[in-house]
């Protein structure tokens, strides 16, 4: 067995594999691995040299490999399988793939997928389908095709995807609520006595099943012959209705039972009373023959001699009861019984009574042969015959005449075949109607179809009211007619089911029946369900008004010619493609309509199709349009033949490919120019296709540099990494080799005359429609000369650091030489001060403070320069450290405000506003608080009025405004404000040094920050920190 499925899976003509999930650890994902694959798989796949490895792009190269696996691992999770239709680009064909789970495999299923090309092949489809539907319909077996429901990878339930009206007969259901409930939810008993389980092994191992079951359900069915088989993923189950077989089975086995019994008790009385016992041997009814240990008949009845026409003298000690056994029937029956004992290899009469030794009882159905060589059907009871001793003495056949019983049997199912025919050929039965009575009679095929109580109308008045009330006026008419004296009646219409709620068409067909007196008194007809021919009439006219939609709505002209060339049909895409009406081009010849310089090709082109030599013609074509010019057209024409085969004409497409057609000279001309501009530019430009690496393009200055053509790279496809220095090769191989969208790099080449050249390169991964990388392309740019000005800049740079480290050095050693006369200077002033206040009343005195006040203020303002130049130098040297910690900034601006400027001379005082949720913020206490004493001091410096503080929080960010009604900034002057030095054109009267606010946007910067200003001269002045709350917020 295992050798014919191989040769059945190598030669069979769909290509098959095998694939094994394998779990990943590293990332948990499932890969799949090749395990085994058929030859028609490896023609149709053109496997790579390796199939061995774990499944990748490579193997089904032509299905994205991102829409593949998520198909496999949906299969292998849910076993439901999938299907679909690539396209293989390589050999211009398209495939099918089916994906199955087999046990904890996939299985792949690959074949050429054909599909049909013409009309013929639809209408046949379309013919054979509503013929099956027919059948469907009218089948007097239930029908039903049921679909797994799976939970959790399990079956947990079937839902209704088709079912027929008998099923619906059978079990007591609408179509309708089948198909919108569940087999589980509609029969419950199902998972109790062992059908549901059933479905599931169908389902889940393809086996089909046949068995018999007694089910409950609403209708009249106790019995039920079921098929289950797997179609598809769904699972088809038949059930013929045997509750009247099973009934009579049951009759014959209660008549048995009973006979048994009786045969029992006789034996009985027969082993107490041999009397008695003669006499029933004698009297009895049944057939009765005794053997002995050997089976050798040594006593028979008179009854037996009546039923088989042999005396006694011809049966006893002539031979065994098998002797009068029909010969083949009775082979067959004692092979069954072999396997039932302990030496199947005994003689065949030995056989009998090796069975009933062990089982002490056999009973059956025999055939045996008359003396005239009638064949008759009885019941055989065969059981151990005792002495007096309970010793086994022979072997006791009753036989029982049943051949009455079983002609019955076969009427009843002759008489049930019938109906079920006559369901199957639509006729629902017979019917009567009494015309004086107006009694009607039903056969019962009628009640049982359309589930009615069986009588549920006698008289016609009691059916009428389910004639459809369009056609009572027509069914009224006829009756009338009959009474009249019409001897047939034929009738089509329409009837009403309050109980199905569903409209059925009848045929009824009826004669005359007269009395041997001569008096008509009833008709009898037949009656034949037309509902399922009506339903399909329908359909068809839905599918060709659909039809018809479909071609009058398509973009391609739809076109049909007779013999002669001339147009039969046009659709409306037609007027659309050339501007002609459909009635005026009509009954016109087509080659009128193709532009007069393309006429002779057409014709050439034509020639075969019209010869046969070809099935079909495709070709382009210019037509003219009836407003000037012409477009480009696709023809597709194919011939019409009549039965006795001769062309009757051509039918086909037209497809305007104009666009089309100045697309690609659009696109031939971009080619162009690309190439004009690729070989006229002074950058290294190259393009690789990934599917086909050989498909190289280098530009003239790719190779002028290099000195490298496309066929180096032909014959070495790593000849560049050669001309690449040997330090940056790693990271050069890498980005060639990588798919990223974009990727820029810089590295070193040999070129050709041997100087090193520095190339700044981007390299692009090209996209097809379906997001796959298919081209590599590169721009690579000589930066030589940049590289050496930047190394040129470096070392200016590096000069410019030493400068500004001794510049630094300078102040720092300057201010601490500045501060030490300084002091000593401040300290005779203040001396000065404290003598000339002792005298304040002298006028000497007075001048004397005066020039010690102006000194002070001179020395603070110098003290002042000399302290925000060595932090100015400490900014630059990245000397001064930021230490952001959560801080409350409404406290931090109360404090500077409180101690710095609340106690003025003047009563002037800060103004604090605050806005939105305060949040504690990353800042640098000291540095922020120097920047808002900076703020604050210029805000009193430069204006008369009270300065104003606001603190503005939001979940994003909080801002910190200073604001001054004083005099203004110069619109001027605002681009130059923080710079170090700079001061206002309009500020040279008040004291400053000019680097408090390059201080204090060095100070905010280091906290991340933004300080911006706005200022209208003579209206004010506002300073803005802007800080990004972020994560920074606590």
């Amino acid at each position: 067995m295992k050798k014919l499925i191989q040769l059945w899976f190598d030669s069979s003509i769909e290509g098959a594999a095998i694939l094994k999930p394998v779990r990943s650890r590293r990332d948990k994902t499932t890969m799949f691995q090749y395990l085994l694959g058929n030859r028609r798989f490896a023609q149709l796949l053109a496997p790579p040299e390796n199939l061995s490895e774990t499944i990748t792009e490579s193997l089904l190269s032509f299905i994205d490999y991102n829409i593949l696996t998520p198909q496999l691992q949906g299969v292998l999770q849910t076993g439901m399988p999938w299907q679909g239709h690539c396209y293989q680009k390589t050999h211009k064909r398209w495939v099918s793939l089916t994906i199955i789970r087999l046990s904890k495999r996939l299985v792949l299923n690959l074949r050429q997928a054909t599909f049909p090309e013409d009309d013929t092949q639809k209408n046949s489809l379309l013919e054979s389908n509503q013929l099956l539907q027919t059948v469907f319909n009218s089948s007097p077996v239930g029908l039903a095709l049921l679909r797994p429901v799976y939970q959790d990878g399990h079956i947990t339930d079937f839902h209704y995807l088709i079912s027929n009206p008998r099923n619906a007969l059978i079990t007591g259901f609408s179509q309708e609520e089948m198909l919108t409930n569940s087999v589980l939810k509609l029969f419950p008993d199902l998972a109790a006595n062992g059908m549901f389980t059933k479905l599931v092994e169908v389902a889940t191992t393809g086996e089909a099943q046949y068995f018999q079951l007694q089910a409950d359900l609403k209708t009249v069915l106790s019995w039920g012959d079921f098929s289950l088989l797997r179609v598809g993923n769904d699972v088809l189950l038949t059930v013929q209705d045997i509750t009247r077989q099973k009934q009579t089975e049951e009759d014959l086995r209660q008549t048995n039972l009973t006979l048994e019994q009786r045969v029992a008790n006789r034996t009985a009385d027969v082993r107490q009373l041999s009397a008695i016992q003669q006499a029933i041997i004698t009297h009895a009814g049944l057939g009765i023959i005794a053997t002995d240990k050997q089976g050798i008949i040594k006593l028979v009845n008179p009854a037996l001699e009546t039923l088989t026409g042999y005396s006694a003298d011809e049966l006893v000690d002539k031979g065994t009861p098998s002797m009068l056994r029909q010969p083949t029937v009775n082979k067959q029956q004692i092979d069954q019984l072999r396997p039932f004992i302990d030496d199947p290899s005994l003689p065949d009469d030995e056989v009998v009574m090796a069975y009933v030794t062990k089982h002490k009882f056999l009973r059956r159905e025999n055939l045996i042969q008359t003396k005239t060589g009638q064949l008759m059907t009885v019941l055989s009871t065969i059981s151990l015959l005792y002495d007096e001793q309970d010793t086994v003495q022979g072997f006791i056949n009753v036989v029982t005449d049943i051949s009455a019983l079983k002609t019955i049997e076969e009427t009843l199912l002759k008489a049930q075949q019938r109906n079920k025919l006559a369901l199957k050929a639509g006729k629902l039965g017979l019917w009567e109607w009494d015309l004086l009575t107006d009694k009607i009679t039903l056969d019962d095929p009628f009640y049982a179809y359309y589930n009615l109580p069986k009588n549920c109308f006698e008289y016609l008045d009691e059916a009428i009211p389910l004639v459809h009330q369009d056609d009572l006026p027509y069914v009224s008419q006829a009756i009338q007619a009959i009474k009249q004296g019409q001897d047939t009646l034929n009738l089509n219409l329409r009837i009403y089911l309050p109980f199905t709620r569903t409209t059925h068409f009848l045929q009824i067909d009826g004669l005359l029946y007269q009395s041997p007196c001569g008096t008509v008194r009833e008709m009898i007809g037949v009656v034949v369900d037309k509902t399922s021919e009506r339903q399909a009439e329908y359909a068809l006219k839905v599918s060709e008004r659909r039809y018809r939609l479909l071609v009058d709505n398509l973009k391609e002209a739809v076109f049909q010619t007779d013999a002669a060339g001339l147009w039969i049909y046009l659709n409306p895409a037609w007027e659309e493609i050339t501007g002609f009406s459909i009635q005026e081009s009509i009954g016109t010849l087509f080659l009128n309509y193709v532009l007069p310089a393309d006429r002779a090709r057409n014709q050439q082109l034509f020639e075969p199709l019209i010869t046969r030599e070809k099935t079909y013609c495709r070709h382009e074509i210019r037509y003219i349009h009836k407003t000037g010019g012409y477009r480009w057209i696709l023809v597709f024409a194919q011939i019409t033949t009549d039965e006795a085969g001769e062309i009757t004409g051509t039918t086909g497409t037209l497809t305007d490919i104009t666009e089309q057609r100045q697309a690609e000279a659009a696109l031939r001309e971009s080619e162009q120019r690309f190439r004009e501009i690729a070989e006229n530019v002074d950058e290294i430009f190259w393009s690789r296709n990934l599917k086909a690496p050989w498909e190289l393009y280098l530009n003239p200055t790719f190779e002028a540099l290099t000195g490298l053509t496309v066929k180096d790279f032909e014959k070495d496809p790593e000849v560049m990494l050669r001309h690449i220095v040997a330090e940056d090769i790693p990271a050069a191989e890498q980005s060639f080799q990588s798919l990223e969208p974009m990727t820029v790099l810089k590295f070193r080449i040999i070129d050709s005359t041997g100087s090193i050249r520095w190339m700044n390169t981007r390299l692009f991964t090209i996209l097809d429609e379906e997001g796959t990388p298919v081209r590599r392309v590169g721009v690579a740019t000589d930066i030589t000369s940049v590289i050496e000005k930047e190394q040129l800049l470096e070392e200016s740079l590096e000069k410019e650091r030493a400068l500004n480290a001794l510049k630094s050095q300078f102040i720092a050693t300057a201010s601490h030489q500045f501060r030490t006369p300084l002091t000593a200077i401040l300290s005779s002033v203040d001396l000065i001060q404290y003598y000339t206040g002792l005298n304040s009343n002298s006028s000497g005195s007075s001048l004397v403070k005066k020039q010690a006040d102006r000194i002070y203020h001179q020395i603070m303002s110098l003290e002042e320069l000399i302290a925000d130049t060595l932090m100015l130098s400490k900014l630059d040297e990245g000397k001064v450290q930021v230490d952001l910690k959560a801080a409350d900034l409404v406290a931090l601006a109360n404090e500077i405000i409180t101690f710095s400027f609340g106690n003025r001379e003047d009563g002037r005082l800060v103004d604090l506003t605050v806005t939105g949720q305060p949040v504690s913020v990353q800042v640098d206490k000291k540095l922020m608080g120097h920047v808002l004493s900076n703020l604050l001091s210029n805000a009193f410096k430069f204006s008369s009025t009270n300065p104003r503080v606001q603190l503005h929080f939001t979940t994003q960010s909080v801002t910190i405004a200073v604001h001054d009604e004083g005099i203004g900034i110069p619109s001027k002057d605002l681009p130059y404000l923080f710079g170090k030095f700079f001061r206002a054109s309009n500020a040279h009267q008040i004291n400053g040094t000019g680097l408090g606010l390059a201080i204090c946007q060095e100070y905010v910067r280091l906290q991340k920050g933004v300080i911006d200003v706005d200022s209208q001269e003579g209206a004010g002045t506002t300073f803005t920190i802007s800080l990004a709350l972020g994560q920074r917020n606590t």
